[in-house]
Formats: structure tokens, sequence, C-alpha cells
């Protein structure tokens, strides 16, 4: 194809996990035309590997880490309200004990203040006595046990925002969102670039001019940028975290846990979706060692499950109530050079003119990210940035909102393979029907239709 027939995008985003998502859905909203790119399904990898939670991250607390945690309770609260279809406020039960490392009377300054920095829009947190929590939590390790904290905080279902953030940016026409489609190669110069992107399973190739382009690629920032010869230093320190859905009658528990674990990590324990997450671990990774598509370690998992033992010794969880496991990086940032401490906050980049990356962050703050690189390339491109109008609600759902509540028809499954980028089965099972495990599946109907449904259907592109 000749460079004048190449499309022409004002700016192509690399990278559909949920920050791409959120960048895609604001330029759509400022009336750019945009292409998403992702060589995997859009939110298959860390956005679809967190503790599914909208939460201010009450642990930063210790590091007076206030603007972090302040951001992250607006942007729950925002969140809760835009999508109360995926996702809800839920008390969070955090057991003290005479061994750990926050005590009762830290947990009552801490969670107060918590409450202060949401603006009070947290339903009010509670400090409880060690008979109240174990009228709460039966089952519980009454051995030092001094008292619990209980506040509030949001499940999400992850990997569903991220699809509808893509889904709302769709309904503007100039925008084109595709998954499978790695990027090989960039030529030019700010304003008129040329993107090569090559489809990861039909192997064929092609081209796209682009006036900017903005790196959202979480973990695999360093390798992506370095394979397309770029200028860039390695900024990231990855940690790869491990979770696991159990059977919902696995823990005598029906709220949500926080677990301190002796290790001074953090465990959280959370009933949702007809099952219990149990996560996460935090591992660093070897040098070179591939994060696509990352496995759970058993080591993580016998880590896991050590730990709700030491919290509910008659309750040991068996490896058969594990419905599944599932890992992913995530993308921390160095706080300095060479430094071997990270940053939560999220960090934007111009390794050449007209090339932007923003990485590191967390998940509940992702608009906010969306929004910091976007007003850059906005500015460069003589675009106005409007900060409302990211708040508006979402104008497309997916079209299973909760496979556990709503019966799933085969015009269910027809309308999501026409419509929602479907090119595996996992793409279809795991992010689209939001089931963890096929063992969930005791709808017959369900089972036949799904075994109906072609290879090819899924692999031919959209």
């Amino acid at each position: 194809m000749a460079r004048e027939e190449l499309e022409k995008f004002d700016c192509v985003i690399i990278g559909g996990g949920i920050v791409g998502a959120g960048i895609f859905r604001e330029q759509s909203l400022h009336g750019m035309k945009s292409l998403l790119l992702d060589q995997a399904d859009f939110n298959s990898q860390t956005s679809q590997g967190s503790s599914k939670m909208l939460h201010g991250g009450i642990r930063y607390l210790e590091n007076f880490d206030f603007g972090l945690v302040f951001e992250a309770l607006k942007e729950k609260n925002l969140w809760l309200r835009l999508t109360p279809h995926i996702s809800k406020e839920v008390p969070f039960y955090l057991p003290i004990y005479k061994h750990s490392k926050w005590p009762l009377f830290f947990m009552r300054i801490g969670l107060f203040l918590y409450d202060v920095l949401s603006l009070f829009k947290n339903s009010p947190h509670k400090i409880l006595s060690k008979k109240k929590v174990l009228q709460q939590l039966p089952g519980l390790n009454p051995s030092g046990l001094t008292g619990a904290g209980m506040y509030y905080d949001g499940i999400v279902d992850d990997s569903k925002l991220g699809l509808e953030c893509i889904y709302d940016a769709l309904k503007s026409p100039a925008c084109l969102a595709m998954n499978y489609k790695k990027v090989i190669q960039i030529n030019g110069t700010d304003g008129d670039f040329t993107v090569v992107y090559e489809d990861m399973m039909t192997k064929e190739q092609s081209s796209v001019y682009a006036k900017k382009i903005i790196f959202a690629t979480g973990p695999f920032t360093d390798k992506a940028l370095k394979d397309l010869a770029i200028p860039w230093e390695p900024v990231l320190l990855p940690s790869k975290g491990t979770h696991l859905w159990l059977e919902k009658n696995a823990l005598p528990i029906k709220d949500a846990m926080v677990l301190q674990t002796n290790d001074g990590r953090i465990i959280f324990v959370i009933p949702q979706r007809e099952s219990i997450l149990v996560g996460t671990t935090e591992v660093k990774l070897k040098q070179g060692e591939e994060i696509l598509n990352i496995k759970p370690s058993q080591e993580e998992i016998d880590y896991l499950l050590e730990t709700l033992l030491e919290y509910f010794p008659k309750n040991p969880v068996e490896e058969d109530q594990i419905l599944g496991k599932f890992a992913a990086v995530r993308p921390l940032v160095k706080a300095g050079v060479s430094s071997s401490k990270t940053s939560r906050h999220h960090k934007t980049y111009l390794p050449q003119k007209g090339i932007h990356v923003i990485v590191g962050g967390k998940y509940t703050t992702f608009r906010k990210m969306a929004e910091d690189i976007n007003k850059k390339v906005l500015k460069e491109l003589g675009i106005k940035h409007n900060p409302k109008l990211t708040l508006r609600p979402l104008k497309a759902s997916s079209v299973v909102k909760d496979p556990f509540i709503k019966k799933i028809t085969q015009e269910d499954l027809d309308e999501i393979m026409k419509n929602e980028f479907v090119r595996t089965k996992e793409d279809l099972i795991s992010r689209r029907l939001s089931l963890h495990s096929l063992r969930q599946i005791d709808n017959e109907e369900l089972k036949e239709a799904l075994e109906k449904i072609k290879l090819e259907s899924f692999r031919n592109p959209h």
C-alpha cells in the first residue's frame, strides 16, 4: 500500500489495558481520531490481574502518601457512581492481633483519616471488639486477637471496566480498536509517524499514519521501547502477584478481609462473583523472565494457602477447592535513578518528540492517568482539554454484566461474538462472561452453546 493511502489517525495508543482504555475513551470524547492496539486481548494482562478493587490504598497511609490516597478515594467513589452494574461498595474487616504490624490504636487513627480523605463519602468505619469480630467472622483464629477495624472500599470487575471504556470510545465513528495486533515498527517523526503492526494470529501486517503515539504498555514498556529502537532507559521494577479463586464455601466468611502477614505483606480475601478471591503475593521477577500470560508458581499458591490457614486454622483450604488461579505483573516505577525502591505514582515520559509514555500508577486512578497524558497530547495538537468530559456516565456496557444473575442465552453469545472483539475462548469465558472457571457453569444450555462455537469464529479478525 502506498504511503498516501494509509489511514490517518491523530494518535495511535499502544496498549489496551485499563490505562490505554482510559486514554482511548478520553480522546474519543475530545473528538480525536484514535487507534488502540494491543498485542493480546484488551485487559487480559495486568489489568485483569488485580485484586478486583476500587480503593484508596489504606496501607499507603503509613508512608504518609495522603495525596495518592485522596486521589484514589475520589476516583473510587466516582466509578462506584458511574458503573454500579459492575462495581459496589463493601465492608472490609482488618483483624488485629498482638503481633500485628498495625496495632488497634493505629487502626483507629488510620481509618478515621481514611474517611476524612474520602471527604466522608465512604460509609463510616467501625472499631470492633474481639467478641464482636468473632461473631462476624466465625472460624477466625482467636489466639492473640485484640479486635478489628472495619471500613469500606469498592470491588469491581476489573477487565469489564476497561472493556466498557473501550466500547464507550467506539461510539465515536472516528475511533478504532484492535486486539491481537503487535506493533513491530515505528518510522518517521513527530506529526508524521508510520506504525506497522502484525496480527498475532494471521501474521498479516498492516500500517497506519499517526501524528502522535502513546505507549500505555504497563510492565511491557521497557522491552517494547527497546524492541522498537526508541531511545529509552529502563524505569520499571516489576513485581509478580498471584491470586486464587476459591469455592464460595471454602472459608466461613461473607464479607471481605484484609490479612496482615508475618513478613509484612497484605493479603485480601474478598467474597465476590459466587466465589472468594485471595491475593496478592509480591515476587521479584527474574531477569529476562517472560511476562506475557505469566502463570502462578506453586510456591506462591502455597504461601497464600498457608496464610489462610494461620487465620482460619479449623478450615484448611484444599487444592480441589481452588476454582482458578492467575498471575500478573505490576508495573512499579523506580523511585529514583538506580533506585531499588518503587513508587505507586504514575510517571510520563517523552523519549522522542511526538512519542509519549506513561507507566506506574494504580488501577483505581487510571482515569487521572489518562487525563494527565492526554493533556500533553491535546496541547500539542491544539485541542482544548475539557476535564468534565470523562465524568460523564459510559454510553455503552457489556452484553453480560453478571453471569451469576443473568441467564446467558444464545442471543447473548451471538451479540458478544459480533460486537465484543472475541478472538479466543479465553476472551469469551474469562473476560466477556466473567467466569473464572468452567466449573462455575451449571447451565447445560450454555455449555452446549459454547461447544457449538467453532474455532474459526474466534480467529477471524474484526
